[in-house]
C-alpha cells in the first residue's frame, strides 16, 4: 500500500461488523434448512452484538498489557502517537490489509524506482522505505550512516555516539563546525 496512510480503524471495525452479520444471515438460513423458524432480527443482531463486544474486549485487553508491559517505553509512546495499535495492526487480511513494513513502522513507503525484495521485513525509522536488517544504512535517505561530510571543510567526520547527529550534533574537528541533521 505504498503513499497510502494507515487503513483507519473505523474501516477495520466495520469489515469486522460485516463478518459478525454474514455469521448471523448463515446461522440464520441454517436453521431454515433445518426447518426451524426463527426471526433474523435477533439473530443477525445477537451476532453483530456478540462480536464487538468480543473485540471491544480483545482490544481493551490488549491495549492494558501493552501500557503495564511497555508503558515506559519511548519507543512504543512513539507508535501509539502514530496511530499504532497493537491490536488492529495485528489483524489479519481481510481486515487489515496494511503491509507488514506499513503496520510496524507506520509509514508509507516511499515511491521510487527502486523496488525492495518482499524478504527485507524491517523499516526506516526517518523515510519508512524498506530496509533488508534492522541496524543498515537506508538507500532511499542514509538513515543509519555514522559518516557525515562537513560542509564546511569537507571532512568526514565519524558519529561519536548513536544519535548525536540528531540530537546534540557533533563539532567538525578540523573547522568546528556543528554537524546536525
Amino acid at each position: 500500500m505504498s503513499g497510502q496512510p494507515r487503513t483507519s480503524k473505523t474501516t477495520i471495525i466495520a469489515r469486522i461488523l460485516a463478518l459478525g452479520a454474514s455469521l448471523g444471515t448463515t446461522f440464520f438460513y441454517v436453521l431454515a434448512a433445518l426447518g426451524m423458524s426463527a426471526a433474523i432480527g435477533p439473530i443477525w443482531i445477537g451476532a453483530v452484538i456478540g462480536i464487538s463486544l468480543f473485540v471491544f474486549v480483545m482490544w481493551a485487553i490488549i491495549r492494558f498489557l501493552g501500557w503495564v508491559m511497555s508503558g515506559d517505553d519511548p519507543s512504543y509512546q512513539q507508535y501509539i502517537a502514530e496511530g499504532g495499535d497493537p491490536y488492529f495492526d495485528g489483524l489479519p487480511p481481510p481486515f487489515n490489509t496494511d503491509s507488514w513494513t506499513q503496520r510496524v513502522g507506520g509509514l508509507s513507503e516511499p515511491d521510487t524506482d527502486f523496488v525492495p525484495p518482499d524478504n527485507w521485513e524491517f523499516q526506516c525509522l526517518k523515510c519508512g522505505a524498506r530496509r533488508e536488517h534492522q541496524i543498515d544504512i537506508c538507500w532511499n535517505c542514509g538513515h543509519g550512516n555514522d559518516v557525515r561530510q562537513c560542509h564546511g571543510c569537507g571532512m568526514l567526520v565519524k558519529e561519536p555516539s548513536f544519535g548525536a547527529f540528531e540530537t546534540t550534533g557533533v563539532i567538525c574537528p578540523e573547522c568546528g563546525t556543528i554537524l546536525k541533521s
